[in-house]
């Protein structure tokens, strides 16, 4: 097989098995394709709570508590006061219990005087 076959073929068999056998390029890219998306929809639709948390998350994953710290609390602002017309629905409440739950991991994590990055081992 040549090269451009094997390549091919290892990205058919990662697409199908998902990120548990990517490079740490491929990973990469994906994270920032997330992070870009993400960053796009909230420029689409700014007071959606939802994309602060996911976006919180992932920069949590990566060990940048400054930004996921950012995220979470203002994903909190957001939920301050949910629209009157629509009421809270279960899909409200994980995601602000998400963000509660994430605000609290990165507290843990930042020094005591938020100043400064952190750096992060990840854990597998």
């Amino acid at each position: 097989a040549t090269a451009m076959q094997t390549t091919k073929r290892r990205r058919r068999e990662s697409r199908r098995l998902g990120t548990l056998f990517q490079s740490p390029l491929e990973r990469e890219r994906a994270f920032y394709r997330r992070l870009r998306d993400l960053g796009d929809r909230i420029q689409e639709a700014p007071d959606s709570f939802t994309h602060y948390v996911l976006r919180g998350e992932l920069y949590l994953q990566r060990g940048e508590y400054e930004r996921a710290k950012a995220d979470f609390e203002m994903a909190l602002r957001l939920t301050e006061t949910p629209d009157q017309r629509s009421g809270w629905g279960i899909v409200e409440q994980v995601m602000r219990d998400r963000a509660l739950y994430g605000r609290k991991q990165v507290e843990g994590k930042l020094p005591a005087s938020g100043s400064g990055r952190q750096t992060a081992i990840l854990e597998d």
